[in-house]
């Protein structure tokens, strides 16, 4: 288990257009004692990277404009951000989807609606390896 201290020195960052699913994640993981970021577009999520590397970064896939396939393409073309692990969030689940996500550089694929408790699970596996 890490120490909240720890955690907050771990910036989770959540990528949706839905400003209530980024409210919502953003109380789990600030309660988690994680420090949060949102971004409702994806190039939005491109621009706050070339800023600030987050711990982990939650993606979700259907967004207007570009989606988060195309998203996770951007943030990995970032080098600082070819290790930070990327866990799609989102309402897709088809086998087709999650292969599309880790073939777009996903490291992990949560499906809408998700237990709390194991998001929070999830995000303290992905802060707490170490990616190579």
């Amino acid at each position: 288990m890490i120490s909240t201290s720890e955690r907050r020195n771990k910036i989770i960052m959540a990528i949706d257009d839905q400003a209530e699913t980024l409210l919502l994640i953003q109380g789990f993981v600030e309660s988690a004692g994680f420090s949060f970021v949102g971004a409702r577009r994806g190039r939005e999520a491109v621009t706050l990277t070339a800023r600030m590397v987050p711990r982990l970064i939650l993606l979700d896939i259907q967004m207007p404009n570009i989606d988060g396939f195309q998203t996770c393409r951007l943030l990995r073309a970032n080098p600082a951000l070819r290790i930070v692990p990327i866990a799609f969030l989102t309402a897709l689940k088809t086998s087709e989807d999650v292969t599309a996500g880790l073939s777009a550089g996903g490291n992990d694929f949560i499906v809408k609606p998700f237990d709390p408790d194991k998001l929070i699970e999830r995000i303290e596996y992905w802060t707490t390896r170490r990616i190579s």
